[in-house]
């Protein structure tokens, strides 16, 4: 089973971190363990993520993917079931969660709705010490 941990972050930290992915990696794989930093580095958290748009979220989600098969939707819960693959995403006020199962299909669906949704959102999974932008952040080229 695969986990993620959605979060939208602030667009300045995003460009400032920007290549620099597993600080912020690090940041968060901190926060989800119990130690007695918790305080400080959920001030940390709260500072660098912005709150997820839930209703916009929530629409555009049932209205794409209403018309697929296996959709199914329990008040902030949207699970997909394909015939190898199931996803589950949560929705939250700070973060999304996304669990999922056999192969990435169901996943791809969710993290490609998502990423439309605004430009900063940053996937991070702790156990496989996965991350990454779900839109790649485009640098400006001086010269």
């Amino acid at each position: 089973m695969r986990q993620y941990m959605i979060y939208l972050i602030e667009e300045e930290i995003a460009k400032h971190y920007s290549g620099n992915e597993v600080k912020l990696f690090q940041l968060f794989n901190q926060y989800e363990q119990e130690d007695r930093l918790q305080n400080v580095v959920k001030q940390q958290v709260d500072y660098i993520t912005i709150p997820i748009p839930t209703f916009p979220l929530q629409q555009v989600l049932e209205n794409t993917l209403k018309s697929i098969d296996g959709y199914k939707r329990n008040s902030y819960q949207h699970k997909i079931e394909k015939v190898d693959s199931v996803a589950k995403l949560s929705i939250f006020e700070k973060c999304l969660k996304l669990t999922s199962t056999g192969s990435f299909e169901a996943e791809a669906i969710f993290f490609e709705i998502i990423r439309k949704q605004a430009p900063y959102f940053l996937a991070i999974d702790t156990k496989s010490e996965r991350f990454g932008w779900l839109q790649p952040i485009k640098q400006r080229k001086f010269v």
